[in-house]
């Protein structure tokens, strides 16, 4: 009988783990939803930390948000700029070449002050108001297309604007921008965190298809992420449907760094 009860205990235990795991799995510690058309609570409440667009938001949504402990980041454009904005008209003077894969985008010239002013005081200001914790950074790859010391240090400039006004910034790609950084040794009085698209999985825009990245260019973010995260800064990674199994891998690569990955169902990241 005490040998039937032990094992009765051990599958009841066994049972009762593989709920918790499950439970477990139903919250994540982050999710960028930029590409959402409308406030979707249900869905960003299983996040610890979620990036979304801010002109879905009002300040009382952000709050609500806050109110469990939740960091909100706004998703902010810094160095290109999209038809579908309502200030576009105003800005078409900073326009250079199209964006590829992104046909109503544009790189924008980071090196005039009339950019600045709106990445750093217009849209800063609203963002503040409307009560967000930090800013997701996007587009500092905008170094990499025009690879000149003007426009490093205009980037360096709007983020330590923006890192004043008492944000916590994650600067999503720009990789070249960031290496530059970690390098002068400016990269923490500028920034929290980075985020990388695309270490083990990627989309291909020529076929329009979803899939697995390659693996030298696996291996350099790898090593790319490991530096960021020995200069101290936190580690975001997003991939693009990747299946169960790399999953897997995926989150032991994560709890072994100490790094946050989101899986997104979309390019469209909603």
């Amino acid at each position: 009988m005490e040998v039937k009860y032990i094992k009765y205990l051990a599958m009841l235990f066994s049972a009762v783990t593989v709920l918790l795991v499950a439970c477990r799995r139903e919250t994540f510690d982050y999710g960028v939803f930029t590409g959402d058309a409308m406030n979707q609570r249900k869905k960003y409440e299983r996040y610890d930390s979620v990036v979304v667009e801010p002109s879905n938001f009002t300040s009382r949504q952000v709050e609500s948000l806050k109110e469990d402990g939740r960091h909100v980041y706004a998703y902010l454009n810094i160095g290109s700029l999209e038809n579908s904005q309502p200030y576009c008209k105003r800005y078409e003077d900073v326009m250079l070449d199209r964006y590829d894969g992104w046909p109503d985008e544009h790189w924008v010239d980071v090196t005039r002050e009339k950019w600045q002013r709106l990445v750093v005081q217009e849209r800063a200001r609203v963002y503040k108001e409307r009560g967000f914790d930090g800013l997701f950074i996007d587009n500092a790859d905008v170094y990499h297309r025009y690879h000149t010391p003007e426009v490093y240090q205009s980037l360096k400039s709007m983020l330590a604007s923006l890192k004043r006004q008492g944000f916590k910034l994650i600067v999503n790609g720009g990789d070249v921008f960031i290496s530059e950084t970690l390098k002068d040794g400016s990269a923490r009085r500028l920034y929290d965190g980075i985020n990388q698209e695309d270490v083990f999985t990627t989309y291909h825009f020529d076929k329009k298809e979803y899939g697995r990245q390659s693996r030298e260019d696996t291996a350099y973010y790898e090593g790319y992420l490991k530096k960021a995260r020995k200069a101290g800064l936190d580690v975001y990674i997003v991939e693009y449907r990747a299946g169960r199994e790399l999953s897997r891998k995926i989150d032991a690569y994560c709890e072994r760094h100490g790094y946050k990955w989101y899986n997104a169902d979309s390019i469209k990241l909603n």
